[in-house]
C-alpha cells in the first residue's frame, strides 16, 4: 500500500487565556495580521478564536483555552527556524527592543537558539538552520531555557 501524501502544516493551534492580550503580543512580536474573516465563534456568537498571518510561517490559530495554557506553560510545542546566525542574532535585538525577555542567543547541538516566552508562559523557540559540527560537549544543555519543565519524564529509550 503507497503512502498517502501530506502537504506542510495548514496551520498552527495555540492556546491562549486571553485572546485579545495574545493578539497584541503576536501582532508585536512577530508582526502577525489578525484574518478578522476566519475568526471562530460558537453558535452562540461568542468569540473563541483568531487566526493570524505570521510572516515567514503562515497560519497561526490563537484558541481560548486558558486550562490548556496552564497547563503547557513552559513547554515548547514548536521549533521555528531561522535561516542564519545572523538572523538569530537579529531576532535577540528585537526582543530586546520589544522588552521581551530571552534566552539571548544559545548554542544548541548543531545550531544555535533562541528561547523567549508568549503571554502564557508557552516557550517559543526558533533554531538556525545554519549549524556547526555536531557538539553535543559544548551546548547550552543547562541553560534554563533549555531545560524540560519539571515534571517532564526523561525516558531511557533504549529497547
Amino acid at each position: 500500500m503507497n503512502q498517502p501524501r501530506l502537504d506542510g502544516v495548514h496551520h498552527y493551534k495555540v492556546p491562549v487565556s486571553d485572546l485579545a492580550e495574545s493578539l497584541r503580543w503576536y501582532e508585536r512580536v512577530f508582526g502577525a495580521e489578525r484574518q478578522p474573516q476566519f475568526d471562530h465563534r460558537s453558535s452562540a456568537g461568542v468569540l473563541y478564536a483568531h487566526i493570524i498571518d505570521v510572516p515567514g510561517l503562515g497560519l497561526l490559530e490563537l484558541r481560548c483555552a486558558p486550562n490548556t495554557a496552564k497547563a503547557i506553560s513552559g513547554y515548547d510545542p514548536v521549533t521555528y527556524a531561522v535561516p542564519t546566525r545572523a538572523d538569530l542574532l537579529a531576532w535577540v535585538d528585537h526582543l530586546d527592543a520589544l522588552g521581551v525577555g530571552n534566552s539571548g542567543e544559545l548554542r544548541g547541538i548543531i545550531g544555535w537558539v533562541l528561547v523567549f516566552r508568549d503571554p502564557d508562559g508557552l516557550a517559543v523557540r526558533l533554531y538556525t538552520r545554519e549549524h556547526h559540527e555536531f557538539d553535543e560537549a559544548n551546548a547550552d544543555v543547562d541553560s534554563p531555557w533549555l531545560r524540560l519543565s519539571a515534571d517532564a519524564e526523561v525516558v531511557d529509550a533504549k529497547p
